[in-house]
Parts: structure tokens; C-alpha cells; sequence
């Protein structure tokens, strides 16, 4: 039961873009439901060692948990996930990326829509951007970027109204993270 809450929690922080596209509230319920159900389990088992006495395994397991919730929890899910569309699409990514490059207009795929906030993407300047998060008085943002040429690190990206973002990630062919 402790693996299938683990597996839940991960399936979750890993499908956070799409499950936020669903509904905001259900996504961050399903996120802490997870999270409560892992801590709750994880609890159990290291209690169930130690009433046994079982010294080594209650400290093997106290440690496994921790090292596996830390890494659960500091891990980034949502540029993880964007690296996995862009590496699943990646034909889409390119072709998008060339029609920005030779100024041609924009066609973003059906499949794309549910990535950016408002199913279309944004030239700035050489830059191409899909907005995926937006807080909600668009202060800040976050989304995937193509910035041609070499390391986009340096280049600064408005990401929303009140925000400027740089890359974070690569995601790779030129794709990147913004925060």
C-alpha cells in the first residue's frame, strides 16, 4: 500500500500541468491527499518496525522515506513534464520553431492548446513563448521558450504583465524552461 501511494504521489506532481488545466482546486486537492496518504503510510511502517523492535529495517525504512519524500519534493515536476513533451513531440516543437525563425504565422497543434495558458504562443523578438502558468493577477509567469542560437540562460523573456523571466531548464533543440 506504501508503493501505490508513492506511485500515486508521483503520477500527480508529474501530471500537474494537465491536472491544473482540469480544475486549479482539484489539482492541489489531489496533490495534498497524496502527500497526507504517503506521510500517513510511510508513518505506519516505521511504527510497525519499531512496536516489532525491528531496529534496522524501522531505521532502513525511516531513511528511505525521507531520502524518497525529499527527492519527491524538491524535484521539478513541471519542467520535467515540459522536457517530456518536448521530447514526445518533438517534430511539433521543430516545425513550430521554423515557422517562427522564417516569420511565417504561428499554427499551434490541438494536442498543444492544453500546454499554454491561453492555447496560442507569443513571439518576443527572436524569442518564441507558451505561457503554461499565469498567477492570477499575471505578476508572474512560468513556461517553455524557444530561444535560438547558444545558451539561453542570459536571455530574458516577458513571461507576464508584471514579470520578466530567464531560462531555467533545457528542455533541448533550443526549448526551454522559463521562471
Amino acid at each position: 500500500m506504501v508503493s501505490l501511494a508513492w506511485l500515486t504521489l508521483v503520477a500527480l506532481e508529474y501530471f500537474w500541468i494537465p491536472l491544473f488545466r482540469v480544475s486549479e482546486l482539484l489539482a492541489w486537492l489531489a496533490i495534498m491527499a497524496a502527500w497526507l496518504w504517503v506521510i500517513s503510510r510511510s508513518t505506519m511502517v516505521v511504527l510497525t518496525y519499531l512496536s516489532r523492535r525491528d531496529y534496522g529495517r524501522c531505521v532502513a525504512a525511516l531513511l528511505l522515506v525521507l531520502s524518497a519524500g525529499s527527492v519527491a519534493r524538491t524535484a521539478h515536476w513541471s519542467a520535467l513534464y515540459a522536457e517530456g513533451q518536448v521530447w514526445l513531440h518533438r517534430d511539433a516543437f521543430a516545425e513550430l520553431a521554423a515557422d517562427h525563425e522564417h516569420h511565417r504565422p504561428l499554427t499551434v497543434p490541438g494536442w498543444m492548446e492544453y500546454l499554454s495558458i491561453d492555447g496560442q504562443v507569443r513571439p518576443q523578438r527572436d524569442v518564441l513563448y507558451l505561457p503554461v502558468f499565469e498567477d492570477w493577477r499575471a505578476e508572474s509567469g512560468r513556461g517553455i521558450a524557444y530561444i535560438p542560437g547558444s545558451d539561453g540562460r542570459g536571455t530574458t523573456i516577458h513571461t507576464a504583465s508584471g514579470d520578466l523571466g530567464s531560462a531555467t531548464h533545457d528542455l533541448g533543440d533550443d526549448w526551454w524552461w522559463v521562471e
